[in-house]
């Protein structure tokens, strides 16, 4: 007699697909509007009028600022603008002269290194293949 198969086999990726259809089913639910068969919560307890906290004290405003001290942060500002131009006017070329020394330092080192691993073995063997081909001993 054949065994009973189970009509629901459960694989790895079937639990994982329905885990993440139930996640999106509880975001549906929790955005969708209220049917007629879902509770809608109603108070149901009376609230006396002394629980409702209450404000009690004013409000003082603050006044505006003066039109003096507009003007004096305008020229604030203006001030400060215009420090910062003479400090990067001055400061400026001596940080870009020292990076671009230091980066032409860096490249002529790779270029030298390079050179010397790569077209230096190539000018010994040309030397050398032209030293063998004059040497009196190889005719």
């Amino acid at each position: 007699m054949a065994e009973p198969t189970d009509p629901f086999i459960i694989l790895p990726e079937t639990e994982a697909a329905d885990r993440l259809l139930d996640k999106a089913d509880a975001l549906l639910k929790r955005h969708r509007a209220p049917g007629p068969d879902t509770e809608i919560p109603v108070l149901t307890e009376a609230v006396e009028d002394d629980d409702i906290p209450v404000l009690t004290g004013a409000i003082k405003e603050t006044p505006a600022p003066a039109a003096g001290f507009v003007e004096q942060l305008i020229d604030l500002d203006a001030t400060l603008n215009r420090r910062i131009d003479e400090w990067l006017h001055q400061e400026l070329p001596q940080v870009l002269a020292e990076e671009l020394e230091q980066a032409r330092s860096r490249i002529l080192h790779q270029i030298h290194a390079r050179a010397r691993a790569t077209l230096l073995a190539d000018i010994s063997q040309e030397i050398s293949q032209l030293l063998d081909a004059n040497d009196p001993r190889n005719r």
